[in-house]
């Protein structure tokens, strides 16, 4: 599974307009999970989920989506899209992090973030994905890698009684 999803990842990349029709193509299928059902269902008739894909999807992408669709990978294209994304990057030498928050930081605090990440992974540039968080309380969790850093003031209160009750 993760070889096919590896391979039409790597096709997908040598698609002229991919990088800028990816995202709203994964934004559909997260948005619509009917679209997935229609276009995965064995009783709908190939010409049918071909029309589906002709009438939501960007020209660049139909004749890929296609393809999946008619092997029956449909299922997987949200991680053959991920997998595209991370070729994506490490072609561009691009690190890729996810920042939760409570409250939208400044750019200022972005652009120090960014140049941490930059500094921590020696890559020259930072894909920063960012995820409002609540139960965090405050502050922020950043995953960079196999990395967290958490500064969260949930997690400072974690410790904190984890503390008192040792005592």
């Amino acid at each position: 599974m993760k070889q096919a999803v590896t391979s039409y990842a790597t096709v997908l990349l040598t698609l002229p307009a991919a990088s800028e029709t990816v995202p709203d193509a994964r934004n559909a299928f997260e948005r619509c999970p009917q679209l997935m059902d229609a276009l995965s269902n064995p009783t709908i008739l190939e010409t049918e989920k071909f029309g589906v894909i002709d009438r939501v999807f960007p020209e660049a992408l139909r004749t890929f989506l296609k393809v999946v669709c008619r092997n029956g990978q449909i299922d997987s294209v949200l991680d053959i899209f991920s997998e595209f994304e991370a070729l994506e990057r490490r072609q561009r030498q691009c690190a890729h992090a996810v920042l939760e928050y409570v409250t939208p930081l400044t750019d200022a605090q972005l652009s120090a973030m960014k140049q941490m990440i930059c500094a921590k992974t020696s890559k020259p540039e930072v894909q920063l994905e960012l995820r409002q968080n609540p139960a965090l309380l405050g502050g922020f969790v950043l995953h960079v890698g196999d990395e967290t850093y958490d500064r969260s003031v949930c997690s400072s209160m974690k410790s904190m009684r984890k503390s008192l009750i040792r005592r």
